[in-house]
């Protein structure tokens, strides 16, 4: 019998790993064309814009442009209203990452207990993120509006004073965060909502017996379980908040005095309002470059690696 086993077991372990091998090359091979697309595509208008960082480009002054070095960059670190744009641009990403992730793990858990006619309404929740940025901004500007809007209408039925909203410089910013909270929860909410399903039942049915309450097993149970998902959910949604634009120009143009300027409304305006591309290339990396040491500094903090490298070793 044991012999049996010994035998047997390394022939099962040596076709597992064929097919997790074979597995990969097939995963590589399908991917292989879309990698060699995305970089034929990116790389040259990388290259390029690194490039112009390095000039005084500016198509409407005529003429060649001159290569300036690090000048760009170097007016960049003292250009105060860049690094307002980047400051409100890490609050806006801040609170409306929080708070739709809140918003995603407790509509995850109500929707969790498989009532009656939630289906229905769980599709309904999906709508908001299905419409087009430039849609949600218009839409959302005309209910804000401070005499006319229906939110103001609302605020007043109820017995509430109304807002100025978007007028103001005091709540413009986040009026700006509450319309994107509205559109991308849900997207949020179909990540967890999909990890919550699929987590296993036998850890909870323990935590029955042991006789912990619904609080403890949420913070004991299944929020360890949800963990990878809320990881991967909070980066991606990091990402996209970042590269917000059309909603907060169509809303507010970055005003009343700059409340709403974020790093994406700053380079429009440099780039193709005053069309000083050699600047506003230079910016463009700068930001970059603060974005990817903040997903990095995120993924360490999170153990993302490490998350990662348990789902591929299983």
């Amino acid at each position: 019998m044991a012999m049996t086993r010994s035998i047997s077991t390394p022939v099962v372990t040596g076709t597992h790993k064929a097919e997790r091998a074979g597995e990969r090359r097939t995963g590589v091979l399908l991917l292989t064309p879309a990698f060699v697309l995305m970089n034929l595509v990116g790389f040259f208008p990388m290259i390029y814009s690194l490039y112009i960082s390095l000039t005084n480009y500016n198509p409407t002054h005529g003429g060649a442009s001159q290569f300036i070095g690090l000048k760009n960059y170097a007016n960049a670190l003292l250009d105060p209203q860049f690094w307002h744009a980047i400051g409100l641009t890490c609050v806006f990403v801040t609170l409306s990452v929080t708070s739709s992730l809140v918003l995603a793990v407790l509509l995850s858990l109500l929707f969790n207990l498989r009532y009656p006619g939630f289906f229905l309404l769980r599709t309904i929740i999906l709508v908001p993120m299905l419409v087009t940025p430039i849609a949600v901004g218009i839409v959302w500007r005309v209910m804000m509006m401070p005499d006319l809007g229906v939110l103001n209408y609302l605020l007043t039925v109820l017995g509430f004073q109304p807002q100025l909203w978007t007028s103001s410089a005091s709540t413009a910013l986040l009026s700006i965060v509450l319309v994107d909270i509205w559109q991308w929860t849900p997207f949020m909410f179909l990540i967890v909502f999909a990890g919550i399903s699929s987590l296993p039942r036998s850890p909870f049915e323990a935590a029955a017996i042991d006789g912990a309450g619904p609080i403890r097993v949420f913070f004991s149970v299944t929020l360890p379980l949800l963990r990878p998902v809320i990881v991967i959910a909070t980066l991606l949604r990091i990402v996209d908040a970042f590269r917000t634009y059309d909603t907060a120009f169509i809303m507010t143009r970055g005003g009343p005095d700059f409340s709403t300027d974020l790093v994406s409304v700053y380079l429009q305006r440099i780039n193709f309002r005053f069309f000083d591309l050699g600047y506003g290339s230079a910016l463009s990396w700068i930001t970059l470059l603060i974005v990817t040491a903040i997903i990095l500094i995120f993924t360490k903090l999170s153990g993302f690696a490490r998350i990662i490298s348990e789902k591929e070793s299983r």
